[in-house]
């Protein structure tokens, strides 16, 4: 059915439920600022078209009494949800601002019942809009109640409902307390919401037409994902191949349906909400499912021209095992991807669980890929092992090289972040076709035997002569790195995180011992006068991490080194091993900086040491038409 309603007839016998295949809620600021400003330019005798309304009656959907008596259907939202989201939160912050005055409480009464809250015929709540399972807790313990449950935001679709609702409730004050009458200028927005806005409907009988609907609607509010383009074009394929039963059909927009709530799931869970992030798990999964050349990828667009109905003309079941194969290979590709990406969370690498220990080293190397800001050239290669073999020692294996070589070239050599990218991907579409596991870590050796990193890499850790490296990208990885083997040294964890040291600046992590200004102090000006000073400022074995950058600030190093029993901050009592290390000391001075930094250099080669043994080299796998940039994570 297609045809305009108003609000107040589309809630009329209706409630809504937004189902788990859709994403969270995704407005922001800008997007309500918009839609405010619209409500508050509409004259009270015009209609405002608002947008469109998809709705899908699930097959067995129960029908909902109120204790009035009243009937509900329930339906599910397959399009205009994030408008009626934002309606309902309008509303209720118009019925909680009615309620404060006496003659309006009748009126904020009807609009909860009628928009936001009834009670069922058990006595129980009957919300007029549900969210899908990932927010809807929060949305009726935190953002609907007048007293909010104490639990805050965990999710970013979360922290967006209550940023809508805290601008929102702001907005409403200000207005109020700029009209003569404020009371008055509520019950007319509550009139313009539910009678003045007006919708098309769409009412769609099967699940496997909800992508017909989206291929053929021009009048979207929002661009659709590529995420959101491929799911429509699978369901629009499906309800299209006539060769087959209604119940394979729907069958298959089930599986679909089902394989997008949990996509989105993952994502959320491992706050991989943006489009790019979508955009980038179709791609590293097609590259290592379907395509490894990364030129000829074109979003959505790829997917679309690999399963052409026209291509598929009177073989429509074999179209379907073939997207049913794509379904399920991309669901399980997104739990690689978000395991890959973001490895600290609890739930990363589950499937390894019963091997805790292993699953442990696993976190701590992936952790470290991340870290070095690289992890995007070997995603596709990272997802291809973990979906080719279950057991955890060959992903480990891979994942540690990928570390190794990703500090070697991308940070000392300092490459191109996307420098071999066509080349790992290639690999990770022959790990999906059948390479065997003893030949894809000879593989990836053999492509980055690189002479020139090689050389490069052996020039960097020369302990002989000073190195500025205080604006090397590596730097803090690197000391974190050191400080990690001190810690192991002492067999405890480093009393200092990573995001500690990434989320703030240099300024803020990175102590100078010798001072970078020492005009007027007499104890470095002995040391360090004339251009020795500036030779080795920035030496990495002048540099460490640090909290307490300010605090030590230009003071001699007698100062900084401080005592166990000192009461003040210094290298003696800091948290951090490398600082503590610094303060076995007696003094500091060329000499000094000059064996830090052999030490430091020796530790180094040994902890990013690669044995390439006889691989010949990766020219024969160049292939410079195929790079592109890409950013690393």
């Amino acid at each position: 059915m297609n045809y305009t309603l108003s609000l107040q007839s589309l809630f009329h016998d209706r409630v809504f439920r937004i189902p788990d295949y859709q994403r969270g809620y995704a407005w922001e600021r800008q997007q309500i600022e918009e839609f405010l400003s619209d409500l508050d330019l509409l004259g009270s005798a015009r209609r405002h078209y608002t947008g469109t309304v998809v709705l899908y009656q699930t097959t067995g959907a129960s029908e909902r009494r109120d204790n009035e008596g009243g009937t509900y259907t329930q339906v599910d939202i397959v399009d205009g949800q994030q408008r009626l989201t934002t309606i309902v939160l309008l509303l209720n912050e118009i019925c909680r601002a009615l309620s404060g005055y006496e003659e309006s409480q009748g009126l904020s009464v009807g609009i909860r019942k009628n928009y936001i809250e009834a009670t069922d015929i058990d006595n129980q709540p009957l919300y007029k809009l549900s969210l899908n399972e990932d927010t809807n807790s929060f949305w009726v313990s935190n953002i609907l109640p007048t007293q909010p449950s104490p639990e805050g935001p965990r999710i970013t679709s979360e922290q967006r409902l209550a940023s809508a609702k805290r601008q929102i409730s702001e907005y409403l004050h200000a207005v109020q307390r700029s009209k003569e009458n404020g009371e008055q200028w509520l019950r007319d927005l509550s009139a313009k919401v539910t009678h003045q806005l007006h919708f098309s409907l769409y009412q769609v009988e099967k699940a496997a037409e909800v992508g017909v609907i989206f291929e053929v609607m021009n009048d979207r509010g929002k661009s659709l994902t590529d995420l959101e383009k491929v799911k429509n074009y699978l369901l629009y394929a499906a309800a299209s191949l006539d060769d087959l039963e209604d119940a394979n059909r729907e069958n298959f927009a089930g599986l679909v349906n089902n394989a997008w709530a949990e996509i989105l799931r993952n994502l959320m869970s491992a706050g991989l909400t943006q489009p790019a992030n979508e955009d980038q798990l179709l791609r590293a999964h097609w590259l290592m499912q379907y395509d490894p050349q990364s030129r000829k990828w074109q979003g959505s667009r790829s997917i679309r021209t690999r399963f052409d109905l026209r291509e598929y003309r009177n073989r429509h079941s074999e179209l379907l095992s073939d997207l049913t194969q794509y379904v399920e290979s991309l669901r399980i590709a997104c739990i690689c991807f978000c395991d890959a990406l973001r490895p600290t969370r609890g739930v990363a690498f589950s499937s390894f669980s019963n091997r805790p220990t292993i699953r442990r080293d696993i976190v701590l190397w992936n952790s470290r890929l991340v870290r070095v800001r690289v992890v995007a050239t070997f995603l596709p290669l990272l997802m291809a092992v973990r979906m080719r073999w279950s057991e955890p020692e060959k992903y480990l294996e891979v994942v540690k090289l990928c570390e190794l070589l990703a500090f070697r070239i991308y940070r000392v050599a300092q490459n191109n972040s996307n420098y071999r990218e066509p080349a790992m991907s290639r690999l990770a579409y022959e790990v999906s076709q059948g390479l065997e596991f003893e030949d894809v870590l000879s593989e990836i050796r053999e492509q980055y035997n690189d002479r020139y990193a090689r050389r490069r890499f052996d020039e960097f850790m020369d302990p002989s002569e000073p190195s500025g490296l205080y604006e090397w990208p590596g730097l803090k990885y690197f000391l974190y790195e050191y400080e990690q083997h001190l810690a192991a040294g002492k067999g405890a964890p480093p009393r200092v995180t990573w995001n500690e040291i990434a989320l703030v600046g240099l300024q803020d992590s990175i102590e100078h011992v010798l001072p970078q200004s020492i005009y007027n102090q007499p104890y470095w000006l002995d040391r360090f006068n004339g251009n020795v000073h500036w030779e080795y400022l920035h030496d990495i074995g002048n540099l460490c991490l640090t909290k307490h950058n300010s605090f030590y600030s230009n003071k001699p190093f007698p100062e900084k080194k401080g005592s166990l029993d000192s009461e003040r901050r210094c290298y003696a009592t800091s948290p951090l091993f490398q600082e503590q290390e610094l303060a076995l000391w007696d003094d500091w001075t060329t000499d000094a900086i000059d064996q830090r930094r052999a030490r430091l250099f020796d530790w180094a080669r040994r902890r990013w040491h690669v044995d390439f043994g006889d691989a010949r080299g990766s020219a024969e796998w160049e292939d410079d038409d195929d790079y592109e940039t890409e950013e690393g994570e």
